[in-house]
């Protein structure tokens, strides 16, 4: 019996020792994973999702991308297409200290992720620029810096024009007062000799006073700021050339050297002025003359204008834009001859004037028929390139209310 109760006791006192020896290594576990020790590792958490609309353009919110009927204008909201981009879980950052990856300023190098992160931490800019490049469509850079811009009109002593200055105060105005008598001083400054050819005497006056000290971006445009029916010409919201000047996308200007402001094809393309019809128009006089003003402007003959220049085509309505050099690649001689022909002229102000609205995309190294996609056109003219269409197909252009062509 004695034998028997000392292996009870001996089997319990092994027990017990089990016991101690089991909690006393919990404990060390618990102690572990208290602050200030390295936790075990946890499966990375799942990256949040931050919804990044595509912004509206200014000004495009209803007119421009609107649907468009003749005589009427009705706006619809435009749908926004929302983008996803992984963030990373919020949590301690590192310090220069403590992550060879940052530069001296606490930055990550570019390229680089700082040590012991994974593949949680996103540069976003990059991930928001790469999707944009999947997939939105090309558009124009960002102007360059430091660029210098004019804007030249024509204007009568009764137009009101200060919106330039108060609206575009980062364009340099050059506005010439055309019907000023001799005696009277210009209230802008700037003035023409007489008033002629509507607005292609002020444009030519420009250059001849100027050559060759040019900004390196010029806008030749009316006087008339917006509304229907006095700027229905005008490819913007409202048909306000404010709107249409902030959107111009000057790189563009500058590759291409010249830019009609206006993309949307009627009136001016595709066949505006046939300068050989057969049986001639009696009521197109300016497309009967314009073979006789072309062989002046460019010395030619008719002969030899009949052999380069069957058709002329472009969209109207002699406002454009046009780099320094562009301008620069005529010598100052042949403006002057031009601004001197105009002066003497005997055609009427209406029909030389029209000649040259369809006579300014050659002058400036554009061929006879420069007629351009309209979407092609908005894109790169003026960076819009997602134009959307409306009812029955038509693009939503913002052409005005009431605006039937011609």
């Amino acid at each position: 019996m004695a034998r028997r109760w000392q292996r009870i006791g001996g089997l319990t006192a092994s027990v017990i020792l089990l016991f101690f020896v089991f909690t006393t290594y919990r404990r060390v576990r618990e102690d572990a994973v208290r602050p200030g020790l390295e936790p075990p590792k946890e499966p990375p958490a799942k990256p949040k999702m931050l919804y990044l609309p595509q912004d509206e353009r200014p000004g495009e919110h209803d007119a421009i991308f609107g649907d468009v009927a003749l005589g009427t204008q009705t706006s619809s909201a435009a749908s926004l297409e929302s983008i996803a981009v992984a963030v990373p879980p919020k949590g301690p950052a590192a310090t220069p200290s403590q992550d060879p990856s940052l530069d001296h300023h606490g930055v990550v190098g570019e390229g680089q992720l700082p040590s012991g992160s994974g593949a949680q931490l996103l540069d976003i800019d990059r991930v928001v620029a790469d999707i944009a490049r999947e997939h939105a469509q090309p558009s124009a850079s960002p102007p360059k810096p430091d660029l210098s811009k004019a804007i030249v009109m024509g204007r009568l002593s009764s137009e009101e024009t200060s919106w330039v200055a108060s609206q575009l105060p980062d364009w340099q105005p050059f506005i010439y007062v055309v019907d000023l008598p001799a005696n009277v001083t210009s209230p802008t400054g700037f003035r023409t000799r007489m008033n002629k050819a509507r607005e292609a005497l002020p444009y030519l006056t420009y250059i001849t006073d100027h050559y060759p000290h040019f900004p390196d971006v010029m806008v030749f445009v009316h006087a008339h700021r917006a509304g229907y029916p006095e700027a229905w010409h005008t490819d913007a919201k409202q048909n306000d050339a404010v709107n249409m000047l902030r959107g111009l996308q000057l790189n563009f200007v500058l590759e291409r050297g010249y830019v009609n402001l206006r993309c949307i094809e009627a009136p001016g393309c595709p066949d505006e002025i046939r300068p050989w019809r057969e049986p001639p128009d009696p009521e197109k006089v300016p497309e009967q003359i314009y073979p006789l003003v072309y062989a002046e402007f460019f010395n030619r003959t008719v002969a030899e204008t009949r052999q380069e220049v069957e058709l002329v085509a472009s969209t109207c309505c002699a406002q454009f834009a046009v780099s320094k050099q562009q301008i620069l690649r005529r010598e100052k001689a042949e403006y002057v001859r031009y601004m001197k022909y105009l002066e003497e002229t005997e055609y009427s102000d209406a029909h030389i004037g029209r000649v040259l609205e369809y006579m300014w995309h050659i002058m400036f190294g554009q061929s006879a028929v420069h007629c351009e996609d309209v979407k092609a056109c908005w894109c790169k003219v003026y960076g819009r390139c997602e134009i959307r269409k409306g009812k029955g197909g038509r693009l939503g252009l913002g052409l005005g209310v009431g605006w039937r062509g011609g």
